[in-house]
C-alpha cells in the first residue's frame, strides 16, 4: 500500500495506476477471475490539508460469470443471471503521516493532559475488505481497480461467456432487463 498526492489532471496518468501490476484473466466455464487486481479506496482525506489521499493493495481479485439460481435473496425463482464480486486482497494500511509533502498537520497535541499523536485520515470507514457484490447499487466502502485492462478483460470475459454459453447468456440478459425495467417502473 501507499497513499501520493494526486497530481493534476495535466501531469499525465495516476501514479497509483501507472504503477498498477498487469491483470490476467481465467475464464473456466461460465465463470472467469481476473488477478492480480489494484484496488484503490476514494474518498480518503487529510482532515488537515484536506487534500485527497488515495490508498490501494494489490493482488485482489474479480470473479464473474452466469450463475443459475436465486438471483438475491427474496426472490422466488430460480434464474441464470450475470453476477460480479470484487476481492480486495486486504485493507489498506493507513501510512502514520499525511502523503502530502506541504501538509502542516502537527505531529501531536494534548488530550487530557498528554501529549498525543494527531491523526490525519479521514473517511477510514471506508476502509472495509468486502467482498462487495457488484449490482445496479454499489457499496459506498467499495474500492475500484484501477488498471484500464481490468474493466478490458470483465468485457472479454462476458463476450466469451456469451459465445461459450448462448443460452445462459440469453437468459441472464433477459433477467437484468427484467430487473432494468421494474427499476423504471418504481
Amino acid at each position: 500500500m501507499t497513499a501520493e498526492r494526486s497530481p493534476s489532471s495535466d501531469q499525465g496518468v495516476l501514479p497509483w495506476v501507472a504503477s498498477a501490476p498487469q491483470p490476467l484473466l481465467t475464464v473456466t466455464g461460465d465463470s472467469a477471475v481476473i488477478t492480480p487486481v489494484r484496488f484503490v479506496w476514494r474518498g480518503t482525506y487529510c482532515g488537515w490539508c484536506r487534500q485527497y489521499a488515495p490508498l490501494w493493495t494489490d493482488g485482489g481479485t474479480i470473479e464473474l460469470g452466469i450463475r443459475v439460481g436465486l438471483p438475491h435473496r427474496r426472490a422466488q425463482q430460480e434464474t441464470a443471471h450475470w453476477y460480479q464480486v470484487w476481492r480486495p486482497a486486504a485493507v489498506p494500511v493507513v501510512p502514520p503521516d499525511c502523503p502530502n509533502p506541504a501538509c502542516r498537520r502537527p505531529a501531536t497535541r494534548m488530550l487530557a493532559e498528554q501529549e498525543v499523536p494527531t491523526g490525519w485520515l479521514t473517511g477510514t470507514w471506508r476502509l472495509s475488505i468486502g467482498p462487495f457484490p457488484i449490482g445496479d447499487w454499489l457499496d459506498d466502502r467499495c474500492p475500484s481497480p484501477v488498471h484500464p485492462d481490468t474493466y478490458r478483460l470483465m468485457g472479454q470475459a462476458r463476450s466469451t461467456m456469451r459465445s461459450t454459453h448462448p443460452d445462459l447468456a440469453a437468459a441472464a440478459d433477459a433477467y437484468t432487463a427484467r430487473q432494468h425495467h421494474r427499476a423504471q417502473r418504481d
